[in-house]
């Protein structure tokens, strides 16, 4: 088992050397490691290379500078260690899909995609998670047409802390609105739908405390909610790569950016909707429980 603290402490040492030229040995040596242990330890840690985390992160911030400032392309390139413009635009697109000028012009992260495309700096709290194994390997499975009813809300960037309050009062709410309409809901299925709309940057989405309601013949809606103040939509058939997340809801983005910035660059596969899909099963979502797992559905083709 890798000591994960002295992998964090790695990680540190290139957050802080991001703009130098250091080396995996370097890397290697700031925990006073072998080069071999170093980078079979950190790999098992992280699921990168130390090589390949290095060039994420050094992309990721380069790609943020060239959307916060109106530096030169190639100066930015130099910041980050890349010798000249067509070894830093060859990395750039194999990573983000674009050239730096596209991504200069584009002005954000790009519609459709549930988090930004810029590999987050790793932290302690990532490779805990990650540590806990399961989750990790997912199930790519079909699934079927659903509708939901629910109520909705903007949700904020999880950094800003404000998230969970708003996720504990909209699934209080859903509560307290289905107390009348308890036969038009099908029991033992609660949904969590985090919405990323084309118009909203990476930090913000819409998020949908839900339960699955039947769909009648013509896929009419159920006539008990015609009228209220529950949303409903009605989710296509889609192919997902289903995880399960171990913990707090509070930790699901650690999950997500493992999801988003490991898995889904190795697979070969490609985000296919906006959407993201928290399975509750029979029992509501319990925000604190450490024990807790959670199904999550991202839809790819």
């Amino acid at each position: 088992m890798p000591d994960l603290a002295q992998i964090a402490r790695a990680l540190d040492y290139v957050e802080d050397h991001l703009q130098e030229a250091i080396t995996v040995t370097d890397m290697a040596q700031a925990v006073s490691y072998s080069l071999y242990h170093f980078c079979r330890t950190f790999n098992e840690a992280t699921h990168h290379t130390p090589y390949d985390y290095l060039i994420r992160r050094r992309i990721s911030e380069a790609a943020r500078a060239l959307l916060e400032t109106d530096r030169r392309i190639l100066d930015i390139a130099f910041d980050y260690q890349f010798n000249n413009h067509e070894t830093f635009s060859r990395a750039f697109k194999r990573m983000l899909g674009l050239q730096p000028s596209q991504w200069r012009r584009q002005g954000q992260a790009g519609p459709g995609w549930p988090v930004g495309r810029l590999m987050p700096r790793l932290t302690l709290a990532h490779l805990e998670q990650i540590d806990k194994g399961p989750y990790l390997k997912p199930v790519v499975e079909d699934r079927d047409a659903f509708q939901v009813a629910g109520v909705m809300a903007p949700l904020p960037d999880e950094a800003t802390g404000t998230a969970t309050g708003v996720i504990h009062a909209l699934w209080a709410r859903l509560v307290r609105e289905l107390e009348h309409f308890e036969r038009a809901i099908a029991p033992g299925r609660y949904y969590g739908l985090l919405y990323y709309p084309a118009e909203y940057k990476a930090g913000g989405c819409m998020y949908l405390a839900a339960a699955e309601i039947p769909t009648p013949s013509g896929g009419r809606l159920a006539p008990a909610l015609a009228g209220t103040a529950l949303a409903v939509k009605t989710m296509p058939a889609m192919t997902c790569a289903c995880f399960v997340h171990k913990g707090c809801r509070h930790e699901l983005p650690l999950t997500l950016d493992y999801v988003y910035h490991t898995w889904l660059p190795k697979s070969g596969r490609r985000l296919s909707l906006p959407w993201i899909i928290e399975g509750y099963g029979p029992t509501l979502p319990t925000a604190d429980d450490a024990e807790a797992e959670t199904a999550i559905h991202i839809p790819v083709g």
